[in-house]
């Protein structure tokens, strides 16, 4: 019996949502953060006043709409503000620390996330429109930083320490988004009618699928594919498996490719693991070898030692697992159907 890889309990856009709460909560502490210096520190109210407001409404809005709210809509919506509040925070303390124009940082990376190719070169573009304007202004303007706030640390290291984290949270959950979007895609083309993926028969299963028609999908999943008949190469056509000492390790070695990538490959293709590939293969031979040889002159033992297997009790369990029987059970279904 093939088992199949379950997907995680995180899709795409539950992932995407993670990522912007927690984008949001960063800012809104920065935001406080930023109101409480200006008020106490700067003695500025009027700068406080604007950055609640703002920290107010961005909470707001968020808590409202959180469970309902469309992802790109949401998104393009926060690029766009966004970098207009920030260019009203950098031309205030532009003349102070031009460390200000970082708040715009995270912007690209956020098109890059979540939204298409385009959108990064539209972004970029963007943020450094808005940070010229914002230096051509303070050469027109008089803007006059407050003395009370004559020394960089304090605000080049809020600005500093809070994209550091928006951009690692971006880049985290880039890697989870991107891995979730490639098992769901992989999971439509393993549904799909270019390749047969259930496997019943190890001799039926065939990945040499025409690449016209393979399904528009993310390049990973080609690359995992491709990963994949290597592997299979090794490990079937060469028998690899008849090695009861055949490890990941080995096989990593022999087509010179990491581990993870092998794993990853056997696990998109329905695998829970390595071992399960190696075993369901194992189970494969020994039923050609049942099919093949007279049971009365040559011993089950045979068969499965081999076929890689070292222990008749391991055999068992994993005949089992495999096929729902036992060897027994099987041995006795054949030669019923036989006579």
């Amino acid at each position: 019996m093939f088992l199949q890889n379950s997907i995680s309990s995180n899709t795409e856009d539950d992932l995407k949502r993670q990522c912007i709460a927690l984008i949001v909560y960063v800012l809104c502490i920065v935001l406080c953060i930023y109101s409480i210096i200006a008020y106490f520190i700067l003695d500025n109210r009027n700068f406080a006043l604007a950055t609640f407001i703002y920290l107010i409404l961005l909470l707001y809005t968020f808590l409202l709409v959180r469970k309902t709210y469309n992802i790109k809509l949401v998104v393009h919506l926060y690029l766009i503000l966004d970098p207009l509040f920030d260019a009203f925070i950098m031309l205030y303390f532009w003349k102070y620390s031009d460390g200000m124009a970082l708040w715009v940082l995270p912007i690209p990376i956020g098109a890059y996330v979540f939204l298409e190719k385009k959108y990064i070169y539209i972004y970029t573009a963007y943020i450094l429109l808005m940070v010229g304007f914002v230096t051509f202004l303070n050469e027109i303007l008089t803007i006059h930083t407050p003395l009370s706030f004559n020394k960089p640390d304090i605000s080049d290291a809020l600005v500093g320490s809070a994209n550091i984290i928006i951009v690692m949270l971006l880049l985290y959950y880039n890697d989870k988004i991107k891995s979730a979007k490639i098992i769901i895609e992989f999971e439509e083309y393993k549904n799909s009618d270019v390749v047969d993926f259930t496997m019943q028969d190890n001799k039926n299963y065939n990945t040499e699928a025409p690449k016209d028609n393979v399904p528009a999908c993310d390049k990973d999943i080609d690359k995992y594919i491709e990963i994949f008949r290597n592997v299979k190469n090794v490990v079937e056509e060469q028998l690899c498996f008849k090695d009861a000492d055949f490890t990941i390790s080995h096989l990593s070695h022999m087509i010179k490719i990491n581990n993870l990538y092998i794993t990853k490959a056997i696990k998109l293709c329905g695998y829970s693991s390595f071992c399960h590939y190696i075993n369901f293969c194992r189970i494969q031979y020994v039923k050609k070898l049942i099919n093949e040889n007279d049971l009365s002159k040559v011993t089950l033992m045979y068969i499965y030692t081999s076929s890689g297997f070292i222990s008749q009790s391991t055999f068992n369990r994993v005949f089992k697992q495999v096929e729902g029987i036992t060897p027994t059970e099987y041995i006795y279904n054949l030669q019923k159907n036989i006579s």
